[in-house]
Protein backbone atom coordinates (compact mmCIF):
# COMPACT_ATOMS: atom_id res chain seq x y z
CA UNK A 1 0.00 0.00 0.00
CA UNK A 2 1.65 3.61 -1.01
CA UNK A 3 1.84 5.92 1.45
CA UNK A 4 0.59 9.07 0.61
CA UNK A 5 2.09 12.33 1.07
CA UNK A 6 1.69 14.49 4.31
CA UNK A 7 -0.65 17.09 3.48
CA UNK A 8 0.04 20.66 5.07
CA UNK A 9 3.77 20.43 4.97
CA UNK A 10 5.39 24.20 3.54
CA UNK A 11 7.97 23.70 0.80
CA UNK A 12 10.99 25.35 1.32
CA UNK A 13 11.61 28.78 0.19
CA UNK A 14 12.96 31.94 0.75
CA UNK A 15 11.11 34.55 3.33
CA UNK A 16 10.71 38.00 2.37
CA UNK A 17 14.02 39.03 4.47
CA UNK A 18 16.15 36.82 3.16
CA UNK A 19 14.75 37.86 -0.52
CA UNK A 20 15.50 41.53 0.03
CA UNK A 21 19.02 40.52 1.95
CA UNK A 22 19.86 38.91 -1.79
CA UNK A 23 18.51 42.13 -3.82
CA UNK A 24 20.78 43.96 -1.51
CA UNK A 25 23.41 42.31 -2.36
CA UNK A 26 23.10 41.95 -6.15
CA UNK A 27 23.03 45.66 -5.73
CA UNK A 28 26.43 45.49 -3.98
CA UNK A 29 27.51 43.75 -6.30
CA UNK A 30 26.81 45.54 -9.58
CA UNK A 31 27.14 48.91 -7.81
CA UNK A 32 31.15 47.36 -7.87
CA UNK A 33 31.34 45.75 -10.96
CA UNK A 34 29.31 48.87 -12.77
CA UNK A 35 32.64 51.26 -12.14
CA UNK A 36 35.26 48.79 -13.65
CA UNK A 37 33.17 47.76 -16.56
CA UNK A 38 32.51 51.39 -17.32
CA UNK A 39 36.74 52.08 -16.87
CA UNK A 40 36.99 49.07 -19.58
CA UNK A 41 34.95 50.40 -21.88
CA UNK A 42 36.81 53.57 -21.79
CA UNK A 43 39.62 52.32 -22.11
CA UNK A 44 38.83 50.10 -24.97
CA UNK A 45 37.55 53.77 -26.59
CA UNK A 46 41.02 55.33 -25.59
CA UNK A 47 42.72 52.34 -27.35
CA UNK A 48 40.76 52.81 -30.21
CA UNK A 49 41.81 56.75 -30.56
CA UNK A 50 45.19 56.10 -30.02
CA UNK A 51 45.04 53.50 -32.93
CA UNK A 52 43.46 55.86 -35.14
CA UNK A 53 45.79 58.58 -34.36
CA UNK A 54 48.75 56.36 -35.02
CA UNK A 55 47.32 55.54 -38.33
CA UNK A 56 47.41 58.59 -39.21
CA UNK A 57 50.95 59.28 -38.50
CA UNK A 58 52.05 56.56 -40.30
CA UNK A 59 50.32 57.56 -43.02
CA UNK A 60 51.79 61.06 -43.07
CA UNK A 61 55.18 59.32 -42.85
CA UNK A 62 54.37 56.66 -46.08
CA UNK A 63 53.22 59.63 -48.01
CA UNK A 64 56.54 61.60 -47.31
CA UNK A 65 58.49 58.37 -48.34
CA UNK A 66 56.41 58.04 -51.37
CA UNK A 67 56.07 61.86 -52.13
CA UNK A 68 59.59 62.88 -50.59
CA UNK A 69 57.52 65.47 -48.78
CA UNK A 70 54.88 65.88 -46.32
CA UNK A 71 51.28 66.91 -47.44
CA UNK A 72 49.78 70.20 -47.49
CA UNK A 73 47.75 71.23 -44.38
CA UNK A 74 45.66 72.31 -47.39
CA UNK A 75 45.88 72.69 -50.88
CA UNK A 76 44.42 74.55 -54.31
CA UNK A 77 44.79 72.81 -57.53
CA UNK A 78 45.67 73.73 -61.16
CA UNK A 79 43.53 71.78 -63.23
CA UNK A 80 40.50 72.69 -61.20
CA UNK A 81 41.37 76.46 -60.70
CA UNK A 82 41.26 77.07 -57.21
CA UNK A 83 44.50 79.09 -56.08
CA UNK A 84 46.53 78.80 -52.74
CA UNK A 85 45.90 81.65 -51.02
CA UNK A 86 48.55 81.02 -49.07
CA UNK A 87 51.27 81.23 -52.10
CA UNK A 88 48.51 83.18 -54.39
CA UNK A 89 49.16 80.22 -57.58
CA UNK A 90 47.57 77.19 -57.57
CA UNK A 91 49.44 73.93 -56.33
CA UNK A 92 50.20 70.99 -58.96
CA UNK A 93 48.15 68.78 -57.53
CA UNK A 94 44.85 67.94 -55.88
CA UNK A 95 42.98 70.60 -53.77
CA UNK A 96 42.54 69.12 -50.52
CA UNK A 97 42.93 68.87 -46.95
CA UNK A 98 46.07 66.95 -44.85
CA UNK A 99 43.64 63.66 -44.36
CA UNK A 100 42.35 63.71 -47.80
CA UNK A 101 46.19 63.72 -49.27
CA UNK A 102 46.57 60.70 -46.79
CA UNK A 103 43.43 58.51 -47.72
CA UNK A 104 45.91 56.40 -49.94
CA UNK A 105 48.02 55.39 -47.23
CA UNK A 106 44.91 54.40 -44.69
CA UNK A 107 43.20 52.28 -46.93
CA UNK A 108 41.21 53.94 -48.79
CA UNK A 109 42.57 55.00 -51.83
CA UNK A 110 38.91 54.32 -53.82
CA UNK A 111 37.63 57.37 -51.94
CA UNK A 112 40.65 59.02 -53.25
CA UNK A 113 40.09 58.92 -56.63
CA UNK A 114 36.85 59.18 -56.66
CA UNK A 115 37.49 62.87 -55.27
CA UNK A 116 38.77 63.49 -59.04
CA UNK A 117 41.42 65.91 -57.26
CA UNK A 118 39.05 67.35 -54.68
CA UNK A 119 38.38 66.63 -51.03
CA UNK A 120 34.87 68.56 -50.96
CA UNK A 121 33.84 66.09 -53.83
CA UNK A 122 33.75 63.14 -51.06
CA UNK A 123 33.17 65.20 -48.14
CA UNK A 124 30.40 63.31 -47.16
CA UNK A 125 32.20 60.16 -46.89
CA UNK A 126 32.70 58.97 -43.01
CA UNK A 127 36.29 57.68 -42.32
CA UNK A 128 36.13 55.24 -39.68
CA UNK A 129 39.76 56.35 -38.64
CA UNK A 130 39.35 59.93 -38.39
CA UNK A 131 36.41 59.57 -35.97
CA UNK A 132 36.98 59.06 -32.07
CA UNK A 133 34.44 56.78 -29.92
CA UNK A 134 35.69 58.76 -26.78
CA UNK A 135 33.97 62.50 -28.09
CA UNK A 136 30.79 63.70 -26.26
CA UNK A 137 29.85 65.47 -28.82
CA UNK A 138 25.84 66.19 -28.84
CA UNK A 139 23.79 66.22 -32.16
CA UNK A 140 21.95 69.14 -31.48
CA UNK A 141 23.88 71.12 -28.99
CA UNK A 142 21.44 74.72 -30.10
CA UNK A 143 18.47 72.75 -28.59
CA UNK A 144 20.11 71.88 -25.63
CA UNK A 145 22.68 74.18 -24.54
CA UNK A 146 21.05 77.39 -24.27
CA UNK A 147 23.80 79.94 -26.01
CA UNK A 148 25.69 77.06 -28.28
CA UNK A 149 25.25 76.90 -32.25
CA UNK A 150 25.79 73.97 -33.10
CA UNK A 151 23.37 72.19 -35.10
CA UNK A 152 24.69 68.75 -36.96
CA UNK A 153 22.82 67.55 -40.04
CA UNK A 154 23.38 63.83 -38.96
CA UNK A 155 24.96 61.30 -37.00
CA UNK A 156 28.62 62.09 -38.05
CA UNK A 157 27.82 64.62 -40.75
CA UNK A 158 28.32 68.39 -39.67
CA UNK A 159 26.02 71.41 -40.53
CA UNK A 160 27.09 71.53 -43.75
CA UNK A 161 26.66 68.30 -44.66
CA UNK A 162 30.50 67.09 -44.48
CA UNK A 163 31.78 64.01 -42.36
CA UNK A 164 33.07 64.86 -39.41
CA UNK A 165 36.13 65.18 -38.02
CA UNK A 166 37.64 64.14 -34.35
CA UNK A 167 41.18 65.34 -35.80
CA UNK A 168 43.26 67.90 -36.68
CA UNK A 169 46.19 68.62 -37.90
CA UNK A 170 48.80 71.38 -36.78
CA UNK A 171 49.06 73.93 -39.72
CA UNK A 172 52.44 75.36 -38.70
CA UNK A 173 53.49 71.68 -39.74
CA UNK A 174 51.84 71.23 -42.51
CA UNK A 175 52.28 74.55 -44.33
CA UNK A 176 50.46 75.18 -46.89
CA UNK A 177 53.01 77.59 -48.19
CA UNK A 178 56.29 75.49 -49.18
CA UNK A 179 56.51 71.96 -49.81
CA UNK A 180 59.13 70.28 -47.53
CA UNK A 181 59.85 67.09 -45.75
CA UNK A 182 59.29 65.64 -41.87
CA UNK A 183 63.32 67.15 -40.94
CA UNK A 184 63.14 70.39 -42.19
CA UNK A 185 59.41 70.99 -41.17
CA UNK A 186 60.09 69.93 -37.61
CA UNK A 187 63.45 70.68 -36.88
CA UNK A 188 62.73 71.10 -32.88
CA UNK A 189 63.35 67.25 -34.03
CA UNK A 190 59.89 64.76 -34.92
CA UNK A 191 59.56 63.13 -31.31
CA UNK A 192 59.42 66.56 -29.99
CA UNK A 193 56.75 68.20 -32.08
CA UNK A 194 53.18 67.51 -32.11
CA UNK A 195 51.33 67.17 -35.54
CA UNK A 196 48.29 65.87 -34.87
CA UNK A 197 45.86 66.71 -31.79
CA UNK A 198 41.95 65.61 -31.19
CA UNK A 199 39.42 68.05 -31.47
CA UNK A 200 35.25 67.54 -30.60
CA UNK A 201 33.82 66.92 -33.77
CA UNK A 202 31.05 69.87 -32.44
CA UNK A 203 32.70 71.91 -29.85
CA UNK A 204 29.23 73.80 -29.18
CA UNK A 205 29.61 75.24 -25.14
CA UNK A 206 27.03 76.84 -23.52
CA UNK A 207 26.29 80.33 -22.89
CA UNK A 208 27.86 80.39 -19.58
CA UNK A 209 31.39 78.82 -21.30
CA UNK A 210 31.10 81.13 -23.95
CA UNK A 211 28.88 79.72 -26.37
CA UNK A 212 29.97 79.66 -30.21
CA UNK A 213 30.76 76.88 -32.14
CA UNK A 214 33.25 74.55 -34.04
CA UNK A 215 32.18 71.47 -36.65
CA UNK A 216 35.52 70.30 -37.89
CA UNK A 217 35.22 68.15 -41.40
CA UNK A 218 37.63 65.86 -42.73
CA UNK A 219 37.65 67.29 -46.36
CA UNK A 220 36.78 70.79 -45.40
CA UNK A 221 39.46 72.73 -47.94
CA UNK A 222 38.94 76.64 -46.78
CA UNK A 223 41.28 77.13 -50.09
CA UNK A 224 38.05 75.82 -52.43
CA UNK A 225 34.78 76.78 -49.89
CA UNK A 226 36.22 79.10 -47.02
CA UNK A 227 32.45 79.97 -46.17
CA UNK A 228 32.20 78.26 -42.76
CA UNK A 229 36.14 79.02 -41.51
CA UNK A 230 35.06 77.04 -38.24
CA UNK A 231 34.91 73.82 -40.73
CA UNK A 232 38.34 73.53 -41.02
CA UNK A 233 40.25 70.55 -39.69
CA UNK A 234 43.41 72.26 -38.43
CA UNK A 235 44.33 74.40 -35.58
CA UNK A 236 47.35 76.71 -35.10
CA UNK A 237 46.77 78.77 -38.32
CA UNK A 238 47.26 81.84 -36.25
CA UNK A 239 51.14 80.63 -34.69
CA UNK A 240 52.14 79.93 -38.29
CA UNK A 241 50.83 83.24 -39.42
CA UNK A 242 48.27 82.22 -42.13
CA UNK A 243 46.08 83.88 -42.84
CA UNK A 244 42.00 83.85 -40.58
CA UNK A 245 38.67 85.55 -41.25
CA UNK A 246 35.87 84.58 -43.14
CA UNK A 247 37.86 84.11 -46.69
CA UNK A 248 39.25 81.94 -49.01
CA UNK A 249 42.24 80.56 -46.91
CA UNK A 250 41.04 81.43 -43.30
CA UNK A 251 41.54 78.65 -41.21
CA UNK A 252 39.18 78.50 -38.20
CA UNK A 253 39.29 82.11 -38.31
CA UNK A 254 42.12 82.91 -37.27
CA UNK A 255 40.53 81.93 -34.07
CA UNK A 256 42.01 78.46 -33.39
CA UNK A 257 45.70 78.61 -31.84
CA UNK A 258 48.13 76.39 -29.94
CA UNK A 259 46.50 77.61 -26.67
CA UNK A 260 43.59 80.11 -25.58
CA UNK A 261 44.79 82.41 -22.27
CA UNK A 262 45.32 80.01 -19.35
CA UNK A 263 44.12 76.78 -21.26
CA UNK A 264 46.69 74.62 -23.46
CA UNK A 265 44.02 72.28 -24.85
CA UNK A 266 40.92 70.34 -22.60
CA UNK A 267 41.23 66.32 -21.45
CA UNK A 268 37.53 65.52 -20.84
CA UNK A 269 35.61 68.50 -20.98
CA UNK A 270 31.89 67.93 -21.04
CA UNK A 271 30.04 68.71 -24.42
CA UNK A 272 28.53 71.93 -23.11
CA UNK A 273 31.96 72.87 -21.30
CA UNK A 274 34.03 72.74 -24.33
CA UNK A 275 36.89 75.52 -25.30
CA UNK A 276 36.39 75.79 -28.85
CA UNK A 277 39.48 77.90 -29.25
CA UNK A 278 41.47 74.97 -28.21
CA UNK A 279 41.63 71.69 -28.82
CA UNK A 280 40.25 68.85 -26.72
CA UNK A 281 39.99 65.00 -26.27
CA UNK A 282 37.46 63.02 -24.68
CA UNK A 283 39.03 61.01 -21.97
CA UNK A 284 39.72 62.00 -18.69
CA UNK A 285 41.48 64.91 -17.99
CA UNK A 286 44.11 63.88 -21.29
CA UNK A 287 44.01 64.45 -24.97
CA UNK A 288 45.49 62.14 -27.19
CA UNK A 289 48.40 63.91 -29.35
CA UNK A 290 50.53 62.33 -32.35
CA UNK A 291 53.91 62.94 -32.55
CA UNK A 292 56.14 64.01 -35.94
CA UNK A 293 57.85 60.36 -35.65
CA UNK A 294 54.31 58.54 -35.61
CA UNK A 295 54.39 57.93 -31.80
CA UNK A 296 51.18 59.00 -30.07
CA UNK A 297 50.92 59.97 -26.43
CA UNK A 298 47.64 60.88 -24.08
CA UNK A 299 49.02 64.12 -22.71
CA UNK A 300 48.03 65.43 -19.18
CA UNK A 301 45.58 68.47 -18.69
CA UNK A 302 47.91 69.80 -15.92
CA UNK A 303 50.46 70.46 -18.21
CA UNK A 304 51.51 73.99 -18.85
CA UNK A 305 50.63 76.04 -21.78
CA UNK A 306 54.53 76.97 -22.42
CA UNK A 307 55.55 73.67 -22.68
CA UNK A 308 52.20 73.00 -25.18
CA UNK A 309 53.27 75.73 -27.14
CA UNK A 310 56.58 74.74 -27.77
CA UNK A 311 55.52 71.03 -27.93
CA UNK A 312 53.24 72.64 -30.91
CA UNK A 313 55.81 75.07 -32.24
CA UNK A 314 58.22 72.76 -34.67
CA UNK A 315 61.16 75.33 -35.15
CA UNK A 316 60.75 77.57 -32.35
CA UNK A 317 64.40 75.83 -30.75
CA UNK A 318 63.07 75.89 -27.53
CA UNK A 319 63.48 72.50 -25.16
CA UNK A 320 60.12 70.74 -24.26
CA UNK A 321 59.35 71.20 -20.82
CA UNK A 322 59.58 68.39 -18.32
CA UNK A 323 55.74 68.72 -17.37
CA UNK A 324 55.62 67.19 -21.04
CA UNK A 325 56.28 63.39 -20.14
CA UNK A 326 53.59 63.19 -17.05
Amino acid sequence: MALLPLRGKKRPGFTLVELLVVIAIIGILVALLLPAVQAARAAARRSQCSNNVKQIGLAVHNFADAQKRIPPVESGSTPLGIVNYHTNRPDSGPAGTMFFHILPYIEQANIYNQANGNSMNVGAIIIPAYLCPSDPSVFNAGAVFPGACGVMVGDNIQRNGFASACYCANAMVFDPRQKTNLETAMRDGTSQTVMIAERYKNCSPDGTHGGGCTLPAWAWNTLANGGDCWSSPTFGAANAGLPGGNQPGGMNCGGAAFSNGSVAFQGGPSAQACNWYVTQGGHTSQMIAGLGDGSVKGVSQSMSVVTWVSACNPVDGNPIGSDFND
